[in-house]
């Protein structure tokens, strides 16, 4: 099932915007706080793509001249207002009932896989750490989405009020920050006023009312309305997730994965078979196409004989007219040889009818099961990549857990060996030695090793051997293997496993591959 789009709005109050917190926003400082807290979470490759969203709604680049901290005084000032919060420390402000609320922060943004969409569109993005995104360019999508939420925020708050409009696409989800400073109409400050109401439940309803409004915007996107209290999550914090989920699945994959494999063992059998009826009409259809000719042989043969008994029958007549009684017995006889032979040609049309009958019914059937056989065939060959990508997944799980094993078992060794035996000089070439072992062939030949596995796994030997020739390795003899009775998936792929990686060996070395 699709999951379903949504929208998220977090809505928080400060009393004092911090310039580190500025910094971030607005990706001032190369070695800033802000930036060693946001480690492994940022992509310095696509801060480029990050945006501000100015008065009258338009696009431009992240403002870095002033600060937010800056921008809200300024606010402040342009109202008649002093900073409320002038002379009080930090660490004071974090106590209830200290200091004044002077601005709103939120957090805008939906589901991942939606806000990527406006922002990149069909483009790769890469998630890994250090990745390159540089290729990326950013969607015009994107900037309409910023600007209706622009809009909205100005329409209900003021636009002389918004401190802060941005956009970044350089973290997990693409998200929009904004900074609204709580001016009454009457030109006062009081976030109270402007964002709660007189109690608890007004301040609920506004919040709710917020939410409704906001995801009118988020429908043209694609996206529903949200849950109230989503937070904006960071990549490590994404990715916990995505491993979450991913293991939710792996079952069901590996459900889907045997009941598929299983399916096509079975059209395999059914293919199998019809390839047999191909086969066995295609020898019907050889016999009845030399009865045909038989026939038709003994046919033309007894139609010449009746042509001669009618020229020797016409001779005898004459001969008989003349007064020559011996022609009159020679004459009967012709004619009852003649009468014989013409109703051996009537038999010899009647079988020839029907040959012809059956060689007609034999070629319709014979089409409607090659239609069939080919058209399974073609189902097959579609559904095998996906398949065989499926599986060639998992065996490459089993190699890494093969690498990890072994790695373990080797490193024992070598340090044991090391810790009684050898100087530095001889440590090094023993790291050389390691070298050219399972992860040697691993980093060289790891994709072809995997897809040979596969293609075992599956039963596709051909196409294992086909894999490895096609790589360099030697294949080897495939008349012996198979499956053996009572072995589990994980016992029979780590067996392929590595009966892949011999068949990638360099050619010249053979390997005889067969039932263990």
């Amino acid at each position: 099932m699709v999951e379903k789009q949504k929208q998220s709005i977090d809505l928080r109050p400060g009393k004092r915007f911090a310039v580190a917190l500025s910094n971030e926003n607005l990706r001032i400082g190369d070695d800033s706080a802000w930036k060693a807290k946001l480690a492994g979470t940022l992509d310095p490759t696509r801060t480029r793509l990050d945006f501000e969203v100015g008065k009258g709604g338009v696009i431009q680049p992240l403002n870095k001249a002033k600060s937010i901290t800056r921008r809200i005084k300024d606010i402040l000032k342009a109202n008649g207002i002093s900073d409320p919060n002038t002379g009080i420390p930090d660490e004071d402000l974090k106590v209830k009932g200290v200091g004044i609320r002077t601005y709103a922060s939120f957090i805008l943004q939906g589901s991942h896989e939606t806000m990527e969409k406006l922002a990149f569109g069909d483009q790769r993005v890469s998630y890994d750490s250090n990745a390159d995104n540089s290729h990326l360019e950013r969607k015009e999508e994107i900037e309409k989405w910023a600007k209706e939420m622009y809009a909205y925020v100005a329409q209900k708050y003021g636009e002389d009020n918004i401190a802060e409009f941005t956009v970044h696409l350089d973290e997990t989800t693409p998200h929009a920050h904004c900074v609204v400073v709580p001016i009454t109409e009457s030109g006062k400050l009081s976030f109270k006023h402007v964002f709660v109401g007189v109690n608890k439940y007004e301040f609920s309803r506004r919040t709710k009312a917020i939410w409704d409004e906001a995801a009118k915007i988020a429908e043209k996107y694609g996206m529903e309305r949200g849950t109230p209290g989503g937070q904006h999550k960071s990549y490590l914090q994404w990715l916990k997730e995505q491993i979450l989920e991913n293991q939710k699945t792996i079952e069901e994959q590996e459900e889907t994965l045997g009941r598929q494999s299983s399916e096509i063992s079975e059209q395999e059998q059914i293919l199998s078979e019809q390839k047999q009826k191909l086969f066995a009409i295609n020898d019907e259809i050889k016999k009845a196409e030399k009865k045909l000719k038989s026939i038709n042989t003994m046919l033309n043969n007894l139609k010449e004989q009746k042509e001669q008994l009618e020229i020797e029958i016409t001779a005898l007549e004459d001969m008989r007219d003349n007064g020559n009684e011996e022609a009159e017995k020679q004459l009967k006889e012709k004619q009852q040889m003649l009468n014989q032979i013409i109703g051996k040609i009537s038999d010899r049309e009647k079988q020839l009818s029907n040959v012809q009958q059956q060689l007609h019914d034999l070629a319709i059937k014979k089409h409607d099961l090659q239609k069939r056989y080919d058209d399974m065939k073609r189902q097959m060959n579609k559904e095998l990549p996906d398949l065989l990508d499926k599986t060639q997944s998992e065996v490459n799980d089993t190699f890494w857990e093969m690498a990890a094993e072994e790695m373990k078992k080797d490193y024992s060794a070598i340090n044991e060996y090391i810790s009684k035996n050898l100087d530095p000089k001889q440590q090094s070439e023993l790291r050389g030695i390691i070298g050219a072992s399972f992860f040697e062939d691993l980093a060289q030949r790891g994709e072809q090793m995997a897809a040979c596995a596969a293609a075992l796994f599956l039963g596709y030997v051909d196409a294992a051997t086909n894999i490895a020739h096609a790589g360099g390795g030697g294949g080897g003899n495939t008349s012996e293997w198979g499956r053996n009775k009572d072995e589990d998936d994980e016992a029979y792929r780590r067996r392929c496993c590595i009966m892949g990686r011999m068949m990638m060996k360099p050619a010249g070395r053979k390997y005889q591959i067969r039932r263990s």
